[in-house]
């Protein structure tokens, strides 16, 4: 069994060392490479490419080479979605916990907030927003709409590149201003509710909530040892009960569950077995 050390306690820091590595402009010329995290790739000193962009840029030109008499396979995003399942199969949607810097920014919105709990239902929401905006709609128009509507891009690109450029400011029209639309509603609504972007709409969460549940780090729940304190209730950053939906689509691997004062709630990797197991329970 994995217990609690210190370096569980230091998620802010690593979110935050997430965001800068993600954005130090010195590793720039690896552009061409995913980061597993929505983090735009129009910042100014963005080192990666977004995988939601690339798979969008892909979408979009896919159509275009199945036409032109390609196969199915040869316009197939292998890289992008490889390197995602990837990441998904060892660590399920624990980059949405520690390393994102959008869903960070929604916990520091939300700190002093309402942090009320969203209907579980919208957790389906993210795979809507996957297939159509992601993959049907830049399929048939060629346009990479979740990238122009994308809140993380308005706060990234969106702001930053007018303050650096204002000729730039002559271009700004009616799509840049839906776009900060959605950006303060995003803003409000994370102060109201926890992190409802990533449990509602973050297409890149949907991609490895597929294979959360499956993943080689995973986390256990005894319940010989739950008292009902409700701890991890309360602590959870997506607002779900993990004596029920531990290691569910909804789940992101953050951990904080795992601080439980009774130690109902531990982590471990798969090929490592249970107490419960060890028991033979």
């Amino acid at each position: 069994m994995f217990k609690p050390s210190r370096w569980l306690y230091s998620r802010r820091l690593v979110q935050l060392a997430s965001f800068v590595f993600a954005n130090s402009w010195f590793l720039s010329r690896f552009k061409g490479l995913c980061y597993p995290s929505l983090n735009c790739w129009a910042c100014p000193s963005a080192n990666f490419a977004c995988p939601i962009g690339a798979l969008q840029n892909s979408a979009s030109s896919a159509r275009l080479g199945l036409l032109g008499g390609k196969s199915f396979f040869q316009v197939l995003p292998l890289y992008v979605l490889g390197s995602l399942f990837f990441f998904g199969a060892i660590f399920g949607r624990m980059m949405c916990g520690w390393l994102c810097p959008f869903g960070w920014f929604q916990e520091l919105i939300g700190r002093g907030g309402k942090q009320w709990r969203m209907p579980r239902w919208l957790a389906y929401g993210k795979y809507v927003v996957l297939v159509v905006l992601v993959f049907l709609i830049p399929f048939f128009t060629g346009e990479s709409w979740f990238s122009k509507l994308c809140p993380m891009g308005a706060i990234e690109g969106g702001i930053p590149w007018p303050l650096l450029d204002h000729r730039l400011w002559s271009q700004i029209g009616a799509m840049w201003w839906i776009k900060m639309a959605i950006l303060a509603a995003t803003i409000v609504a994370a102060w109201l509710w926890r992190r409802p972007f990533c449990v509602s709409v973050c297409p890149l969460g949907a991609i490895f909530a597929l294979s959360h549940r499956f993943s080689a780090w995973r986390l256990d729940y005894e319940r010989g040892k739950c008292v009902d304190c409700l701890y991890c209730v309360e602590v959870c950053p997506v607002g779900i009960d993990p004596r029920r939906d531990l290691n569910g689509h909804a789940c992101i691997g953050c951990l904080e569950c795992q601080k439980c004062p009774y130690e109902a709630i531990y982590s471990r990797p798969m090929w490592q077995p249970s107490p419960q197991e060890d028991r033979g329970t």
